[in-house]
């Protein structure tokens, strides 16, 4: 009897020692660190955002020593929570806008068109016409309607205590880049051309107020499928990041226009340009080009091969999305590039990310 009690002991030991454990982080709140504390966090969930989750520790404050993507976010935070009233360094006028691609610019502009009140998708209209342009609920255009996601699509909050700062904060940043002509005007002119916005400070109002909601929300997303990588946590809380993380993060990437994109080039084995990969909405989450509806008319957007890139990795542990690592067709399910054309989407991807970073680097600042 105690031979056999003895091997089935023997027995769990080696079992339990081939599991796999993935440490849970610490609930540690942004707030109960030092001043010190918080600015290497932001550092390195920058460079992390900027350069790629999968860093270990010592090499994003390495990579974060070497760029100034970082430097950019931290002063753009300082500005948002009052340290300064300095406010982040300008973009210069450029007569064009980097990586820019007209065909690109069309097919969102065909998206946005189907967003406004006459169009087929239009089911959030608001009276300002160019938050309308963005405020749709996600997914927008679900391949498959089995599931419902209203729960990220929370009722906006306000009336919260520093919400006015935050929004004269945006609107100066807004108002500034508009009527100097810096990069949110050119954005603008493309996409409105004439349209004057004279509603600058509602506009600032509806940005802040989303982005508050989500940052504040009790949403929790579990991780549906098994990866052993650690950038990857069991549990996304999306009210682990700041607001004015976020909106650092939202300026720093579209100077806060929500249908900004940046093409990502690449050349083949013939040595023949093409766009591999695209930034899209406020938070320029990437995904691959061959996604895009349009990748079917064109050579030379996107290659037939769909990328694991960001939008895809976040869908397939946190939003149901299709696998990433074998999937020939570009199966979208739920999810796809419209939704990142969203105030909504674009924020609900970014602060997921936000949140994979803040979990695997929070364990080494404390």
């Amino acid at each position: 009897m105690k031979k056999i009690l003895l091997f089935i002991i023997s027995l769990i030991f080696v079992f339990s020692s081939c599991i796999k454990i993935i440490p849970k982080a610490e609930d540690t709140n942004f707030s109960d660190l030092t001043q010190d504390q918080k600015e290497l966090l932001i550092r390195l969930i920058a460079t992390g955002y900027n350069k790629g989750g999968n860093y270990k520790f010592d090499e994003l404050k390495n990579l974060a020593s070497t760029t100034d993507y970082d430097d950019r976010i931290l002063n753009n935070y300082k500005y948002f929570i009052g340290i300064t009233d300095v406010m982040p360094t300008k973009t210069i006028e450029l007569k064009t806008i980097p990586n820019d691609d007209e065909r690109i610019k069309e097919y969102i502009k065909s998206i946005i068109n189907k967003f406004k009140d006459n169009g087929e998708y239009n089911n959030n209209s608001d009276d300002n016409f160019f938050i309308d342009a963005f405020n749709e609920y996600i997914p927008v255009n679900p391949l498959r309607k089995d599931r419902d996601f209203s729960y990220l699509n929370p009722k906006i909050k306000n009336n919260f205590m520093n919400e006015d700062e935050l929004i004269n904060r945006v609107y100066n940043l807004i108002y500034r880049d508009y009527n100097n002509n810096y990069i949110f005007k050119k954005w603008y002119d493309k996409y409105f051309g004439e349209d004057f916005l004279s509603s600058i400070k509602i506009y600032a109002k509806f940005l802040v107020d989303m982005a508050y909601t989500y940052t504040h929300s009790n949403a929790e997303l579990n991780r549906i499928n098994y990866t052993n990588s650690e950038l990857y946590p069991e549990k996304i809380s999306l009210n682990h990041i700041p607001v004015e993380l976020l909106l650092s993060i939202m300026y720093q990437e579209s100077k806060f226009f929500p249908a900004s994109f940046k093409a990502e080039i690449k050349t083949d084995d013939e040595n023949i340009e093409y766009i591999d990969s695209v930034s899209f909405g406020l938070t320029h989450t990437l995904i691959d080009s061959d996604y895009l509806y349009i990748s079917k008319n064109y050579n030379d957007i996107g290659n037939n091969k769909f990328e694991p890139y960001n939008f895809s990795m976040i869908s397939w542990y946190y939003l149901y999305g299709a696998n990433p690592f074998n999937n020939p067709t570009g199966e979208e399910t739920y999810f796809s590039d419209w939704d990142l054309i969203t105030i909504r989407g674009s924020i609900l991807y970014s602060t997921i990310y936000l949140d994979m970073l803040y979990q695997k680097l929070i364990k080494y600042i404390k």
